[in-house]
């Protein structure tokens, strides 16, 4: 334990020691968040601020810009100087945005990845009313109703209109989509019953979930989440969809090295800490550090992913 102990600040002073050399961070900086207060882009947000602040001695100010299912906060950042005081808390909702409209800015080839921080599988909710307890029995409903289930969304191309429309091809029937500005506002509506369902992460519907005021059907990982064991999986319901979500940090295109060798290793040393892995698997989500490069790579390939499932759906939003 005291090997472990000295190791992990001797890795904090030399990223401390790094950021004094380097001259960043000099004074705050912004951590864009673009969905309203509520979500798992907030919550995530906050905490990270955090413990950025702890270890680079400069407040991490999070800062909701909410809008167009991610798109407004996402073009601020993108046309923001690339100094490293002005970064986006993204998901992988940037992509699907971007694949469904005209944005402005390519997540891909827009934006500098800095970090992969964590993933999660989705989670199936619906109204604590609404009379489905599995998969099966939601799609028996949507097949009997006169009137389409309700799905919410973050707003238009956000990953939660796309897991519906997904969802929808996959099996066989037609749902009404409703955006919101933030799953915040989607789950009140989900509580009250205004509308039947989301398809969101866990992180952005912990509360409710845990305090029984909406219900879990399934998640939408390979295997079981480990937050919610008891939980199958929409692929043991006996359908092919399965889809992993991810949060992590972009900054404008052309972020210095050194910002980015910082940020990596304050990031990294954030993430090996148990308490923060806690945080994330309280939220049902879990710690997977990825360094810039390789998050990068993630974020074309579901660009690709979403684009085709855009394309199968007919959905464009101009």
């Amino acid at each position: 334990m005291r090997r472990r102990g000295l190791l992990a600040g001797a890795l904090l002073g030399a990223t401390g020691g790094a950021a004094a050399q380097e001259g960043w961070p000099a004074r705050p900086v912004r951590l864009v968040i673009p969905f309203a207060p509520g979500g798992s882009n907030d919550v995530i947000a906050r905490a990270l601020g955090d413990r950025l602040q702890a270890r680079l001695g400069q407040p991490f100010v999070a800062e909701n810009r909410a809008g167009a299912g991610g798109a407004i906060g996402a073009q601020h950042v993108a046309g923001a100087p690339a100094d490293g005081y002005v970064l986006l808390i993204a998901s992988m909702s940037i992509v699907t945005t971007a694949a469904t409209q005209r944005t402005g800015f390519d997540p891909a080839a827009g934006f500098d990845a800095v970090a992969r921080l964590a993933v999660a599988p989705l989670a199936v909710v619906v109204a604590p009313m609404l009379p489905a307890r599995s998969i099966p029995e939601l799609v028996a409903l949507a097949k009997s109703r006169a009137q389409p289930l309700r799905y919410g969304s973050a707003g238009p191309g956000a990953i939660n209109h796309l897991a519906g429309a997904l969802f929808e091809q996959v099996a066989g029937i037609g749902m009404e989509h409703v955006p919101y500005r933030g799953i915040g506002p989607a789950a009140i509506d989900l509580i009250a019953g205004r509308i039947d369902l989301l398809i969101t992460s866990p992180p952005a519907v912990g509360g409710p979930l845990r305090s029984g005021q909406i219900r879990l059907l399934a998640t939408t990982g390979a295997t079981r989440a480990a937050g919610f064991p008891d939980a199958p999986t929409v692929r043991e319901a006996g359908y092919d969809y399965e889809i992993g979500f991810w949060w992590g940090i972009l900054g404008p295109r052309g972020l210095p090295p050194q910002v980015r060798r910082v940020l990596e290793g304050a990031i990294g040393e954030s993430l090996a800490d148990p308490a923060f892995a806690r945080f994330f698997e309280g939220e049902g989500a879990t710690a997977a550090f990825l360094g810039g490069e390789e998050s990068g790579r993630i974020v074309a390939a579901d660009l690709t992913r979403w684009r085709g499932v855009a394309a199968a759906s007919g959905i464009r939003i101009e």
